[in-house]
Order: structure tokens, then sequence, then C-alpha cells
């Protein structure tokens, strides 16, 4: 149902790294005096010393609001019944919306609810989050990457689960159902029980063909979302050991973490859960070295990455959100700022010739080559920047 080689595009972007890392020099100078300062003021300080961030494009300032709702409003151009297609038109064998490809939208509507409750912004997560629970296996106490997929020695992702449990947890928070709460935990014990290696990793799927970044960052993350509902000891537990294997074995350029081992890429929708997650550790623990490497790792990003991100709406939205969140937890308004630039851009570039949300935030062609023509979850993507900013700003 899903290939794996998308996680392997993220190689072409490091062609610039050097590049981009010279264009932001001052910013590395001005930072280097702050390495060692304790970890939040180093992270609060960084925003001040990024003074190259460019201001947004001149205008009326933007209604994310607004934006989001026009965004939820396009997805009825892939409305399938009760349900979405992964494409406009609804083709391919299996045309409806995958779990990867439902998520983003989930979390956009969980984002208006907690931005502006409504009655109409809370049965639009009422009917995500039911829909989601279609992907539930019982066979294998997991969900499974296509709706319906319930028969014996269906395969799951663990990444999936993660991202799906954190949509679910979203929910919660906006709602208070604590259905929803428990259809997260449910994902979070199949990971942890069926998706951890025993020597150490976090599988990619349940075939286990290699361990994946994006899984352990998705999980980590959805541990500690939940530790901090419930307070179960087992998340705590779990998450701090994915994190721990992470940090040793895990890390490469520039203290970031890799997408699957030392011969692999950084991509940003890994580093901005696991960099929230290791914060929430912090807090939970005591521990404050977690503080301090999720500082320095969010120093890197600006550092090579200045404002920029357009690899993919799909994956920098992810970033985006966790960066926010990161940034509101530890008074840093940097990673505001830094969304909405990107918000300003997607605003101005993102839509297409049919007005759908499809085309890239900065404008040009998309460059990850696994994002494919009208894609449901590209529009959504854009839609979940604009709601979660909706939330932030």
């Amino acid at each position: 149902m899903r290939s794996p080689s998308n996680r392997r595009g993220w190689a072409c972007r490091w062609e610039g790294v050097f590049a981009r890392a010279l264009a932001v020099l001052s910013v590395t100078l001005a930072v280097a005096t702050l390495s060692a300062a304790p970890a939040c003021a180093a992270s609060a300080a960084l925003a001040s010393a990024a003074s190259a961030t460019p201001a947004p494009p001149t205008g009326q300032p933007l209604d994310y609001g607004a934006l989001a709702a026009r965004g939820l409003a396009q997805s009825q151009s892939w409305r399938s019944g009760g349900w979405y297609c992964e494409y406009l038109g609804c083709t391919g064998a299996y045309p409806l919306l995958t779990i990867w490809g439902d998520v983003r939208m989930f979390e956009s509507v969980d984002a208006l609810q907690l931005a502006t409750p409504s009655a109409a912004h809370r049965a639009a997560v009422d009917r995500f989050a039911r829909a989601s629970e279609h992907y539930w296996n019982p066979y294998l106490n997991g969900y499974a990457p296509y709706p319906g997929d319930r028969y014996r020695g269906a395969h799951a992702w663990f990444d999936d689960n993660g991202w799906l449990g954190v949509a679910f947890v979203q929910a919660y928070h906006a709602t208070g159902e604590v259905r929803y709460l428990h259809d997260a935990q449910r994902a979070f014990r199949f990971v942890a029980t069926q998706g951890w290696d025993p020597a150490g990793g976090m599988w990619w799927n349940t075939m286990h063909p290699y361990h994946a970044g994006e899984a352990l960052a998705a999980d980590s993350l959805l541990g500690m979302l939940l530790y901090g509902i419930d307070h179960d000891g087992f998340q705590l537990t779990q998450a701090r050991k994915f994190i721990d294997w992470g940090n040793a074995h895990d890390v490469g350029f520039r203290g970031l973490f890799m997408s699957g081992g030392p011969a692999s890429t950084v991509i940003d929708y890994v580093e901005a859960p696991l960099i929230y997650a290791q914060y929430l550790l912090c807090r939970a623990t005591g521990a404050t070295a977690y503080c301090t490497h999720a500082a320095d790792q969010a120093r890197s990003m600006t550092e090579i990455y200045g404002v920029e991100y357009n690899f993919a709406p799909l994956y920098d939205s992810i970033f985006m959100e966790w960066m926010m969140a990161y940034g509101r937890a530890v008074g840093d308004a940097h990673w505001l700022e830094v969304a909405e630039v990107n918000a300003a851009h997607a605003a101005r570039h993102a839509a297409n010739g049919r007005g759908l949300w499809l085309d890239s935030w900065w404008g040009g062609p998309i460059a990850d080559r696994q994002t494919f023509p009208d894609m449901f979850r590209t529009m959504a993507a854009t839609t979940s920047l604009f709601a979660w900013l909706a939330y932030y700003a």
C-alpha cells in the first residue's frame, strides 16, 4: 500500500545544504556564543540572533482560520460517498484515502476546533475521528493503511499508527471525547509491542524490512503526548527507550536525527516531533539533557535551512506544527514567525490553476518525487499549516 522510497527523497535536498549554510553564516556566528546558555534561554536568544528572517509578503494580515476553512471546503473535490479519495477522480485500484492521506486533514479539523470551537468544527472532528476508526484491524490489534483492511495477514506501518494516534490525541484535546483517547492509546500499544526491535530500533512496518526514523519520531511523540494526559508509566518508559536509542544510534549530521541510521538522510518531519518529544521527556523526568539536545537540534535546523521549507507540503506541515508547539512551550516566537513566513508564501503560491492547494508553498514544482499530482494529502497539508497557525498565532 505504501512505497518506502519517499523516505529517501530528502537526499536531493542536501545538495544545497552548504550553500544554504553559508547564506546564514551570520546566524551561525551569532548563535555560536550561546552554547553555554541553558537550553530554553539559548532557544529564545536564537530568535533575536536570526535577524536574517524575512518579513512575510506585504499586504493584509492573513486570516488563518478562514484559509483553513477554505481548505476544508476544497476537500469536497475529493469526496466519494462518506469518505475521500487519494487522487482527484478517485483513480486506481485502491481509490480511498490511506492513513497517510487522512492524517493531515484530520489534524486540520482538530486544530480548527481547538482554535475556534463551534458546532460545525466539532462535527468535522467527530466525522474524521469516527471514519478513521475504520482503519482498525482487530487481527493486528493495530491500524492498517486502507479503510476496511480487516483481515488476517494484513500489514501495517508503525509510523502510520503513530501519526494517526497523534491525530486522535488532538481530537481528544479538541472535544474531550474519551473514545478518541482510547483510539490513540491502542495505537501506542500496537507500536510499542509490535514495532520495537528487541535489539533496538523501530521497524518501518510489520514485515520488519528496516528501522525507520519516521516511525521512531511519530511513536515517541505519541507516547509523550499520551503520558501528558493519563500519566501511564508504560508510555513514559517506552517513549524514553525510543528516544534514548535514537540519541545513541540514529543521530548524524549536525546532531540531527536520521531517517534510518548513519547512511540515511535528515528529514524535517522526523526532527520536529523528536525535538518536541524530547522537551516533553525533559519536563516529565527532570533530565535537562533532553531539553539541551532539543534546543541544539532546533538551532541546527535554523542554521541549515533559515526559514524556507519547500520540500513538500506533507512533510513540511508536520515540521511546522510541532516546531510551533515547541516554540510555545519554551517561550520562543521564532518558530511561529517561521511558520507565518511559509504560510504567507503558501497563500500566494499553493493554489493551482483550478484554485486547489496542490502546488508548492514557495513557487515552482514540489521537490518530493513521491508527491504526485492531484493528491488529497498535498491540499490537506497546506490546510493544516493554516489551521495550526489559527491555533498558535
